[in-house]
């Protein structure tokens, strides 16, 4: 080959490789920036959104379900409405994983799920001859509505009620619980709906008045996602724990304590992945494209949280005094997927998600 030819070759080349790998780098960064957009809408609309529209269904299940009860009250209704709020607990559990924004700003989460039961107190109300209207209800105090007093009037203190137990005053009390539920739900559904705030979201960064920078909605997310491995940990199962006290614990009529603290670890791994009932872009996305091994230990750490619920074998009010290895070792789990959030993701989305 001529020389003057190779000379000239030898100095485009690598011009030429320079100008693709540029234009790789350019491609790359495009994709990376898409993916992050995505990754909030996504979170926003098909976890957040999504799970609140549930929420609200499951809340009209309920209430058609009590309705019923009250008009037929057998055991067989009793049944039904048992499973309707069941059901809706499942999807409240899970969206305290995303415990932020109007639900925390306004306040709804303690009037949906406060406890102990006052039973003291709910006794007054159901003996007193005040009219029990939805109106009412949402005057009480946070301990006296939400899902915890309609879980004691549906299981009764000590988890068997029968049908036939019921007076007429549980009835009207029950139904004002549950109408004034369906409202507190259909409020959360409506701010992230017609409110605007799944654009919020979503828009981060992009003209969002509630998150001005994408990594402010980053780190609210990861914020959330270990709050409620905290709350579960040192607060829901702890307390009652260290009390040796059944009374404490969350939900003790319907004994589905354990099965609220999974769904709480279930909703940190959901908005990690971006799902709910659908799949979407998540967390999970943009940390395995930069750090499998992060990806790995999030996912590690949680699966061993998951597990160490499973393994106390008898209900909650039971294991705080008769598994107690078991019970701690599920605090420490949550402990160590709570920490991994803090230490290892919440710096990692603060460097990333900008």
């Amino acid at each position: 080959m001529n020389k003057t030819l190779i000379k000239a070759l030898a100095i485009a080349l690598p011009l030429t490789l320079a100008g693709v790998s540029c234009k790789k780098d350019k491609k790359t960064n495009t994709d990376t920036e898409t993916l992050k957009k995505e990754i909030l809408s996504d979170i926003s609309t098909k976890v957040c959104q999504e799970s609140y529209e549930d929420m609200y269904a499951k809340s009209l299940a309920l209430l058609a379900s009590v309705e019923t009860l009250n008009a037929n009250t057998n055991d067989a209704n009793l049944a039904i409405s048992r499973n309707n709020w069941k059901a809706m607990r499942t999807t409240w559990e899970q969206t305290e994983a995303w415990l932020f924004g109007p639900i925390a700003a306004e306040e709804i989460d303690p009037r949906i799920d406060t406890w102990p039961v006052d039973f003291n107190a709910l006794e007054n109300i159901l003996s007193s001859d005040d009219e029990l209207t939805e109106a009412y209800v949402d005057d009480l105090e946070e301990s006296l509505k939400g899902f915890h007093p309609i879980e004691y009037l549906l299981w009764g203190q000590h988890g068997d009620k029968a049908a036939a137990s019921f007076t007429p005053r549980e009835k009207e009390y029950l139904l004002s619980l549950t109408q004034n539920l369906v409202k507190l739900t259909k409020e959360v559904r409506d701010i992230w709906t017609t409110g605007g705030y799944t654009q919020q979201l979503a828009l981060a960064g992009q003209g969002s008045t509630e998150f001005t920078t994408r990594a402010a909605a980053y780190v609210q997310i990861v914020d959330a996602m270990a709050g409620i491995c905290e709350e579960v940990a040192t607060g829901k199962i702890k307390e009652p724990f260290d009390a040796a006290d059944a009374n404490l614990e969350e939900s003790p009529f319907a004994q589905n304590s354990l099965t609220d603290f999974t769904n709480n670890i279930k909703g940190v791994l959901d908005i990690y992945q971006g799902r709910f009932n659908s799949d979407g872009k998540g967390l999970e996305d943009l940390v395995r494209a930069n750090n499998l091994a992060l990806d790995a230990e999030v996912k590690s750490k949680h699966a061993a949280a998951i597990a160490a619920l499973a393994d106390i074998t008898v209900p909650f009010g039971e294991a705080i005094t008769t598994q107690q290895s078991k019970v701690q070792n599920a605090m420490d789990k949550i402990g160590d997927l709570q920490t991994t959030l803090e230490t290892q993701l919440k710096p990692f989305l603060q460097q990333y998600a900008k």
